[in-house]
């Protein structure tokens, strides 16, 4: 029997499930049966799925800060394309992580975390952060408290809730925004050669529908091979679990391209949450030439699905020049902290890496469009 179709047809809107089960998940199951590089306590705060660290050095940077800001930023330092830079910034970073190891910089509690590069959040403007903010420092007294992913074209409101509340806005990276909810905006002609690629191509569109049990090692194999092979072992690292449930729940709306052959080349997955979506799951086969287009195709799906639902797609981070020629436009992501309540050593740490964040990295960020 073919494993590359469900045994029942249905159509994606029977897939819909509730991210309560997405939850109950992370919550009930080691953190590693999701994400293999992470290792971290999963609880829920007021709805919100909550991740709590002490160490745990070699942490996705997705519940690591340290992973974040030094591990992750020493490897992207070859993007500067400046020789004397990246040696005076690579022993900057040196120096930085060695005191942020000291200080326990790993030791946070991060809200919102699905484990997701880009955690989307709900119809949430931060009106109730002062309660939530509370409970949080009675249940970790002890821990820095964050939020990641916020920006100000879709959490303005929220940050300036946190920010009232003693938050400090720390820029994290660049990501890329498609406002598809204005038909009238002009479509770039990289795009439209994409989506005219995507036609011709002898690749057959797999909808949600048809991916199948027999599917889901492949799928993590692509998603490897682009994002912890060719990007970095620091990325999220999802598992067949996740995937599965994902798939099975439909909270990621999935979309595969098969080659003539039958096998699955390409696989974009989309997320979507108060009208904002993104593709924490994108993956291609590498061996394929370039010239084939795989990126492009999946990008065109994911760009064309915001265009025909009208929302504003996040397409994180990377690929920068790509992005841009498609229409995305730059937008700063922070993370909002909390670490007032700290003393000592561990709360000038902090704000040493506060100043560097905001008078180096976001201006380099800015500059290098990286």
């Amino acid at each position: 029997m073919d494993g590359s179709r469900p045994k029942t047809e249905k159509t994606y809107a029977e897939y819909v499930g509730s991210e309560k089960h997405w939850l109950e998940g992370l919550v009930t199951r080691p953190s590693a049966h999701w994400v293999a590089n992470v290792d971290c306590r999963m609880t829920v705060h007021h709805g919100f799925p909550v991740s709590v660290n002490v160490t745990e050095w070699e942490n996705s940077y997705v519940c690591s800060p340290y992973t974040a800001f030094i591990s992750y930023a020493r490897e992207e330092l070859c993007k500067l394309k400046s020789p004397s830079l990246e040696k005076a910034l690579g022993y900057l970073i040196s120096v930085l992580g060695f005191v942020l190891r000291r200080a326990d910089v790993n030791k946070v509690v991060h809200v919102n975390n699905w484990l997701m590069s880009t955690n989307l959040y709900p119809e949430w403007d931060g009106e109730d952060a002062e309660s939530l903010h509370d409970d949080l420092r009675r249940s970790y007294p002890d821990h820095v408290l964050a939020f990641r992913s916020l920006n100000r074209k879709t959490n303005a409101k929220a940050m300036e809730n946190l920010r009232s509340l003693g938050y400090r806005l720390l820029p994290s990276r660049q990501v890329y925004m498609f406002d598809a909810r204005d038909q009238r905006l002009r479509r770039p002609k990289n795009y439209h050669r994409d989506v005219e690629l995507l036609g011709k191509s002898p690749y057959r569109i797999v909808p949600h529908e048809e991916i199948g049990e027999a599917d889901f090692p492949r799928l993590v194999d692509l998603y490897n091979q682009l994002y912890l092979i060719k990007y970095s072992r620091h990325n999220p690292s999802f598992t067949e679990a996740l995937l599965r449930l994902w798939h099975e729940q439909g909270l990621l709306r999935m979309t595969a391209l098969r080659h003539p052959e039958g096998r699955i080349d390409g696989i974009v997955g989309i997320w979507e949450r108060a009208g904002v979506t993104t593709v924490p799951l994108v993956g291609y086969e590498m061996s394929v030439p370039q010239k084939a287009g795989l990126y492009r195709m999946l990008m065109a799906i994911a760009i064309e699905d915001a265009h025909r639902r009208r929302r504003l797609l996040n397409l994180s981070a990377g690929a920068s020049h790509f992005k841009r020629l498609r229409g995305g436009e730059a937008e700063l992501e922070y993370s909002a902290v909390y670490y007032a309540h700290l003393g000592g050593v561990r709360a000038l740490v902090w704000r040493l890496l506060d100043l560097v964040l905001r008078y180096l990295a976001a201006p380099l960020m800015r500059y290098y469009k990286v």
